[in-house]
């Protein structure tokens, strides 16, 4: 099984939002809102013309998403990082996080969020060295904040 990580495109958009809502369904049902699921086409269109948009692609097929806000200023922001449910637990996202962190080597510092309940997540990335540096209500959900120091 080989991994690859290529730019999102246009064409990328429907996929893209079918690959969200399966990865995020979860999180809308239990928390009543989630950022990362359901998409409008504009939305997508829009992240992919303004931020840095990956796809992860397994046997050609889009099985996940990487988005990052460049903060302009050597921070990096990860906006969402998924991959559908039948392929987690397989090491994938720990290379994702491997594959953008080499891709950008002038960054200095990742942030992310995810919410406070979610274990796995917190699991997944002290896993590949983030630490939590704050919690703070958004809405309804209560998030935690992750931070990554690199090594310039």
């Amino acid at each position: 099984m080989e991994n690859k990580f290529e730019r999102a495109t246009i064409n990328d958009v429907e996929a893209l939002i079918d690959v969200r809502n399966q990865c995020f369904y979860a999180d809308y049902v239990k928390y009543g809102e989630c950022p990362g699921y359901n998409h409008s086409k504009e939305s997508m269109t829009n992240a992919i013309l303004n931020r840095i948009v990956y796809k992860i692609i397994c046997n050609n097929q889009i099985i996940g998403n990487i988005s990052i806000r460049d903060n302009h200023d050597n921070t990096y922001y990860f906006g969402c990082l998924c991959v559908i449910p039948e392929y987690e637990n397989k090491g994938i996202g720990q290379e994702a996080i491997r594959f953008i962190e080499s891709e950008f080597p002038n960054a200095t510092v990742w942030t992310l969020e995810t919410p406070s309940d979610k274990k796995r997540n917190h699991y997944f990335y002290k896993k590949a060295g983030y630490t939590i540096i704050e919690e703070y209500i958004d809405g309804s959900v209560k998030l935690v904040l992750f931070e990554k120091k690199m090594n310039t």
